[in-house]
């Protein structure tokens, strides 16, 4: 198991037919959205528990948290040959995942100290083996999302009704935790990434005024391009 911190070096190559990937977006490299990403204060420190086969597919989203939110951290679970782990920041734990006894995230959990909240990154088997096994896991607090708006994933098959991606249930989680304005500006990024990654699924290309585009922004309208 091994800390990775943002886009280290050594990040082995995303597998995408053989097209050169950025390692920081996942996105083919003339398509780069990591310039338009914004870095996003956070009181709440964010350590993704992330498989070792998630860093190779351009599909994980998990990558898009560590690039947008400040103080985020990667630790790569599942290796034959693990390094060892620094200590997790300092704070209360939480870990975010729906098993039997937990409890619903709440605005309240904001209070106090600063939460350091774990977040499995993987498909749903990879998850609950972190969950469960994971040396990080011990000791805190399960957690879950109440419920909300349906995915606007759509990359991969979801494993069950309500499913959501990684960076979208860490979004809702900091939009319970440190206020709407977050989730909103993670969930713009989001849906700029996965336009870009579905044109790219599709056609291989994206138009030209789109692959030119500057910063995603962060004022009150929504949309899926980079305005």
């Amino acid at each position: 198991m091994t800390f990775v911190p943002l886009q280290p070096p050594d990040l082995p190559p995303i597998r995408a037919r053989g097209t050169p990937r950025c390692r920081g977006c996942g996105l083919p490299q003339a398509m780069c959205l990591c310039g338009a990403l914004p870095r996003l204060p956070v009181r709440t420190r964010v350590v993704l528990l992330t498989h070792r086969i998630e860093r190779t597919r351009s599909t994980n989203t998990g990558r898009l948290v560590a690039r947008l939110l400040e103080g985020a951290e990667v630790r790569v679970r599942g290796e034959i040959a693990p390094r060892p782990r620094p200590p997790l920041p300092e704070g209360r734990r939480l870990m975010l995942f729906p098993s039997p006894d937990a409890r619903p995230l709440s605005p309240d959990d904001a209070r106090g100290e600063p939460v350091v909240l774990l977040v499995p990154d993987g498909n749903w088997n990879q998850a609950r083996r972190a969950f469960h096994r994971d040396p990080d896991a011990r000791g805190a607090e399960p957690v879950t999302l109440p419920e909300g708006a349906p995915s606007r994933y759509g990359l991969r098959r979801a494993p069950h009704e309500g499913a959501l991606s990684t960076l979208e249930a860490v979004a809702r989680a900091l939009g319970l935790l440190e206020g709407p304005a977050i989730e909103r500006r993670m969930m713009e990024a989001f849906d700029v990434w996965v336009h870009r990654a579905t044109c790219v699924r599709l056609t291989g290309k994206l138009k030209e005024r789109e692959a030119a585009g500057g910063e995603v922004d962060g004022g009150e309208e929504e949309d899926d391009e980079i305005l």
